[in-house]
């Protein structure tokens, strides 16, 4: 039977341990836009991509200076740029901190409590790379340039030389 303490990991963001009470992913699965036809009783679905993760976790730091690592751990989730989060179920993984609020308790004196919300990295340029899509447009623009080509010669050689012409 697995040992389960001796082998999950610690938990961390950009570095900074902080204990785990749950953890889960948000909502996932693919992003469909429908589009609706007038006056049809059918309608059209497109797959847009897969939908960005989000991680939910529960979290605290106890101690006789959990006030202090607390306001750290504050500022390390509110610096600008993506981290790695470890946590001891979910692979490790680059996100934002989007969320971090936390829980004071007068009756759990030394500990400090975290709602942290994450979001994984995505692209920085909001899509996908300008070079892969100026690739995919050129090779489309070739693709069709040959019958192109093709149909223009073909419109000024007579019929009964169109045979000895080189493939476009």
């Amino acid at each position: 039977m697995r040992n389960w303490p001796k082998t999950i990991p610690g938990a961390s963001f950009k570095g900074f341990p902080f204990h785990v009470e749950d953890e889960g992913i948000g909502e996932s699965g693919r992003l469909v836009a429908v589009h609706p036809y007038a006056r049809a009783e059918t309608h059209g679905t497109e797959d847009m991509g897969r939908k960005a993760r989000s991680y939910h976790v529960t979290a605290y730091i106890v101690g006789d200076d959990a006030d202090a690592e607390a306001m750290a751990f504050v500022e390390r989730c509110s610096t600008p740029g993506a981290g790695m989060l470890v946590l001891p179920i979910s692979d490790p993984v680059i996100v934002h901190c989007v969320g971090c609020s936390t829980n004071n308790r007068k009756t759990e004196m030394g500990k400090v409590a975290f709602d942290l919300k994450f979001l994984e990295q995505g692209s920085e340029a909001g899509g996908p790379s300008p070079i892969a899509l100026g690739d995919r447009i050129a090779q489309g623009a070739l693709d069709t340039l040959g019958g192109i080509v093709s149909d223009a010669i073909s419109a000024f050689v007579p019929d009964e030389l169109v045979g000895f012409l080189p493939p476009f």
